[in-house]
């Protein structure tokens, strides 16, 4: 075999290819996230199924010089070719920062490296093989198990994502029959373009065998940090974006997209050369590990987070309630409840050991308001492959939902509608059943009765002064009355939105003159509240150095614009209770309550005190402002 090189396709049509590739911008929003995500499922696909050698993924960034990088003198100069011919802006500015990195005197590479897997079986220039579909086809999947993770075969472009080269490198080790075989290859993908010698050129490329652009089959003729020689698969990223907390971002994508697997033992990651460790005993210490809630909040991801944590709870408690539901055309669902307080009252579908979607939304099921129902959450997995089947060809490319209409034939899309909307009715019976609050006005406590002489019989009436015979005596419940603190209420009005479901019911605001009849500057009626609806709310606890919770931090998306009013309430088995807000970093406190400006769609984020310390489960209740007219004189 010849010396590998770099080349590229020839562009014999004059086409016009940018740096908009679909497959590639489908994982730009979140792209360390997005890498670790996609990375873990094809590892977890290729698992060699031994239950006692689980899948072990490794994240590392190592440094490498000119020299040791394949074709460096031919990528600089194609990335230079491309920059000559930049015409819009975000191509010359990715160019720029593609020739600076390409000329540094050293380049970072994310290394990620499977064990325990079957590695990407080949022949690799053979169609349909697990190699030739990772390196050379677009929009396929080459998958052994027919309920394996990925189905669509794009998850492999994520790891573009986080090079500012958009060149990866693979290299693996597979069983060939009874021996070994290795195979390597490199691809990159930058915009056509005009070569050196005036040859117009595609904008994908090449590294290895230049006859028919084929892959390396021989370990001497690749760098020594390529030649792998354990079964599994490496993935490297060339001029990887690393950005200061890439490893923890990476793992909070890993903890929460994999914590079934991790918690089952079929998964083990290390990140930053082992200064992350994920695996069933630092998983629970994880979900509460600063700096990776810092990071997944600094990318918009701590609500994601937070529910995989309690999605894991629910996994590994005691207290969970589970069972298994046979559904007519998709199999049998593990379905387990855990009823605790603080829980989301949300529902968490996994599938093959991955967290997909909260909701069956295109099945008429958002799953989003289960009124009357004590704090809950619920985890949803199929129990046999029939469903597991079912649920991949359902999935959609991102793997955060399902949708029916991705069957193309009618009589199936009608039959796995019915059968998810059958799950969706089936959930929400188990939650109604499984969570409500069930009252019960009295209780005969016959229990207490070995404690206590019997009197035996007489025909004297009862002494109505006499106590009560605490075997026979009835007790009836009593509500119990709140404090007496009132909850302070926005003014001129004692109700409004919601935000735990999302509803609110609105009041009338009103004042009142000075003294009798009209009154010299007093005020006239202020008009109706509107509740204001807030989605999507969150908070967190802080606290000080001795463990009292001394504020909360909220977030909440409004459905309004203007000055609204918020009002915290202390919620628990009894009428909820007002909390005073007594400072703010954000918006005027008064009167318990706070003011502050919104605009309808975008997050907002404040952090409040109150007049004492507490740590537990609260309410957000919101009203607009409303205008205030004098009452003439």
């Amino acid at each position: 075999m010849v010396e590998p090189v770099l080349r590229f396709l020839a562009n014999e049509a004059g086409e016009k290819e940018g740096l908009g590739d679909a497959g590639i911008e489908t994982f730009r929003d979140e792209p360390y996230a997005s890498c670790a995500r996609e990375a873990g499922q094809n590892s977890r696909d290729a698992a060699t199924g031994l239950p006692e050698h689980p899948v072990r993924m490794s994240f590392n960034v190592f440094g490498l010089n000119h020299a040791d990088f394949p074709s460096h003198e031919i990528l600089r100069s194609t990335i230079a070719a491309c920059s000559a011919e930049a015409k819009q802006d975000r191509e010359k500015e990715f160019f720029a920062n593609a020739s600076k990195v390409i000329g540094a005197d050293r380049i970072a590479v994310l290394e990620i490296a499977d064990r325990s897997t079957t590695g990407l079986v080949g022949p690799p220039d053979e169609e349909e093989t697990p190699f030739h579909s990772l390196v050379k086809a677009s929009g396929v999947t080459a998958k052994d198990t027919v309920d394996s993770g990925g189905s669509f075969g794009i998850g492999k472009n994520a790891s573009f994502a986080v090079s500012d080269l958009q060149t990866v490198f693979y290299a693996t080790t597979y069983k060939n029959g009874e021996s070994e075989a290795f195979a390597a290859q490199g691809k990159v993908k930058l915009v056509s373009h005009t070569d050196p010698d005036g040859k117009k050129q595609r904008a994908t490329g090449y590294w290895g065998d230049p006859e028919g652009f084929r892959a390396v089959t021989d370990r001497a003729l690749v760098p020594e940090w390529m030649a792998r020689t354990e079964i599994g698969t490496s993935i490297f990223c060339m001029g990887f974006r690393a950005a200061d907390d890439w490893a923890e971002r990476m793992t909070y994508s890993l903890v929460s997209n994999f914590f079934g697997a991790v918690h089952r033992e079929q998964m083990v990651f290390e990140v930053d050369d082992g200064r992350i460790n994920i695996n069933r005993n630092t998983l629970e210490g994880l979900f509460a590990r600063q700096d990776i809630i810092d990071a997944a909040e600094r990318t918009g991801h701590q609500a994601d987070l937070t529910f995989a944590g309690q999605l894991y709870r629910c996994l590994v408690s005691d207290n969970a309630e589970e069972q298994v539901l046979t559904i007519p055309k998709l199999g049998k669902m593990r379905v387990r409840v855990l009823i605790e307080e603080g829980m989301p009252c949300r529902v968490g579908f996994i599938r093959n050991g991955m967290l997909i979607t909260d909701n069956l939304r295109h099945f008429g099921h958002p799953l989003a308001q289960f009124r009357g129902s004590r704090d809950f959450v619920v985890v949803v997995e199929p129990d046999d492959t029939e469903a597991g089947v079912l649920l991949k060809k359902l999935e959609n490319p991102a793997h955060d939902g399902f949708s029916a209409e991705r069957l193309p034939d009618a009589g199936k899309r009608a039959d796995a509608s019915s059968a998810m909307k059958r799950l969706g009715k089936e959930l929400r019976e188990i939650i109604k059943a499984t969570t409500g609050v069930k009252h019960e006005g009295s209780v005969v406590l016959d229990e207490l009765g070995r404690f206590f002489a019997e009197t035996g019989k007489t025909d004297t009436p009862d002494d109505p002064n006499a106590e009560h015979d605490p075997e026979r005596y009835t007790y009836e419940s009593k509500r119990r009355k709140s404090k007496s603190r009132k909850a302070p209420s926005p003014a001129g009005g004692e109700q409004g939105g919601r935000s735990q479901t999302g509803t609110g019911s609105g009041g009338k605001g009103g004042g009142s003159g000075s003294g009798t009849g009209q009154g010299t500057g007093g005020r006239g009626t202020a008009g109706d509240r509107e509740p204001v609806v807030l989605r999507e709310v969150r908070n967190l606890i802080r606290s000080d150095s001795s463990g009292a919770a001394t504020s909360r931090e909220l977030h909440f998306t409004p459905e309004a614009s203007g000055p609204i009013e918020l009002m915290v309430q202390a919620t628990g088995v009894n009428a909820p209770e007002g909390l005073i807000v007594t400072a703010a970093d954000a918006g005027t406190p008064g009167s318990g309550v706070l003011t502050v400006d919104v605009k309808d769609g975008e997050r907002c984020k404040v952090t409040v005190s109150f007049d004492e310390p507490y740590d537990g489960p609260i309410e957000l209740i919101a009203v607009s402002r409303a205008e205030v007219e004098e009452t003439p004189a």
